[in-house]
């Protein structure tokens, strides 16, 4: 169970920061490449459906080698 948890935030915290930068890189393309913000937000939830499905994959890998 520690080694779940441990697994979960390692990667979801590794998520969270390259969202941030990630946030900022398409805040500034968008402003000025003038996207729509529907063009935004859409970028913004494939990337965290990416990272979410990403760490599921990862934690259960991880979780299976040992």
């Amino acid at each position: 169970m520690n080694k779940i948890v441990t697994l979960i935030c390692y990667n979801l915290g590794l998520w969270g920061i390259l969202g941030f930068f990630v946030t900022i890189l398409l805040g500034f393309l968008a402003c000025c490449a003038n996207l729509s913000s529907a063009v935004f937000y859409t970028s913004l939830i494939v990337f965290g459906i990416i990272g979410l499905s990403t760490t599921t994959i990862c934690v259960a890998r991880g979780c299976r080698k040992h």
